[in-house]
């Protein structure tokens, strides 16, 4: 029986090609603890636009904060390396 916070996990990481090819740059790089003035200045982004990703990022992965994107992020990069 899964519980509500591996849901919210499982929920996340299924969303997780429903982003764009720019938002997952932006999730990649969310996953390795970046600002916003970091993905920005990577991404050759304003930082307004920088951040408007992220909150399209924690809306189509429905979780709630920045925090959790980042985890989801880390997550998604193993996973994908790993070829699970």
């Amino acid at each position: 029986m899964m519980n509500s916070v591996d849901e919210v996990w499982g929920t996340a990481m299924a969303r997780v090609p429903l982003l764009s090819e720019r938002e997952l740059d932006v999730f990649q790089l969310l996953g390795k603890g970046a600002s916003n003035r970091t993905i920005a200045t990577q991404l050759a982004i304003t930082e307004r636009t920088a951040k408007a990703h992220v909150a399209q990022i924690l809306a189509k992965l429905g979780v709630e904060s920045r925090l959790q994107a980042g985890i989801a992020g880390f997550a998604w990069q193993i996973v994908t390396r790993a070829g699970i």
